[in-house]
């Protein structure tokens, strides 16, 4: 690309192409657990969405930016870069991609235990999906549906220890997604379990977990295993319980070497 020469237009195609294949690297990295070169890929793939021209693509990388900072613990920088994407596509962006820059905020706010905010937040990208009109969005934007728009939810009240809120999510999102994204089924059921400990009901966060283990088959993401060791330390207090004892024991046969 960078020896070849084509019209402007083209080239910008280009760029965009080049940045959606960098930040799917970026997020196998992520996957993985090596944030430092997912963090490298996703500055490549913002620098080539913004040569590019395209707001909305530059917007996304953002976006995907805050979740790892909040997957990372940097709360505070998470939200810098949700907003960066929301007033990035100011203007410039359909409705869907700017449902999910809000949903990151919520995410990271909820990650810093302020609850008022996140609900903000939410509330607004609950505004902004409502107003969406999909054959205008991008198609990487097809993802972020209803189904996932509640899975944000869900995630955010896990993370404020909000049971009864995230479990209200919980449903919203298993009930809405399709059962082919049996990836996406076992995180929810992971913070349905969470969400169960919290309501003091270990032995259903334990059945719920081993459905989740169930569906994601041979799943090994260190993005999963981080679910799977947060139950566990959850559950810790539990270690009695037969049903614990079990989650326990299937964790350590399927998982122990990747835990190492």
């Amino acid at each position: 690309m960078l020896d070849g020469k084509f019209e402007e237009s083209v080239g910008r195609a280009l760029y965009a192409a080049a940045a959606e294949i960098t930040e799917l690297v970026a997020w196998t990295a992520y996957d993985l657990g090596r944030h430092g070169l997912a963090q490298r890929y996703f500055l490549q793939g913002l620098r080539l969405a913004q040569v590019s021209g395209d707001r909305m693509l530059g917007g996304l990388i953002l976006a995907d930016m805050s979740h790892q900072a909040n997957y990372l613990g940097r709360y505070d920088q998470a939200i810098q870069l949700a907003r960066a994407a929301q007033e990035g596509c100011r203007n410039a962006s359909t409705a869907t991609p700017m449902a999910l820059f809000f949903a990151m905020e919520a995410r990271a706010h909820a990650g810093n235990g302020d609850e008022a905010a996140c609900a903000r937040a939410l509330l607004e990208a609950e505004k902004w999906f409502a107003k969406r009109n999909v054959d205008d969005d991008p198609s990487w934007v097809g993802y972020f549906d209803a189904a996932e728009l509640a899975s944000e939810g869900a995630h955010c009240y896990r993370d404020l220890r909000k049971p009864s809120r995230a479990m209200e999510f919980v449903g919203q999102a298993v009930g809405l997604c399709d059962p082919m994204y049996v990836r996406t089924l076992a995180f929810d059921r992971l913070v349905q379990a969470a969400s169960y400990v919290h309501m003091g009901d270990p032995s259903q966060a334990a059945a719920v977990a081993l459905e989740a283990i169930d569906l994601a088959g041979p799943l090994k993401s260190e993005r999963y295993l981080r679910y799977i060791r947060d139950l566990q330390a959850d559950l810790n207090a539990y270690a009695d319980d037969g049903l614990v004892a079990e989650f326990n024991a299937v964790v350590a046969r399927k998982y122990s070497s990747e835990s190492d």
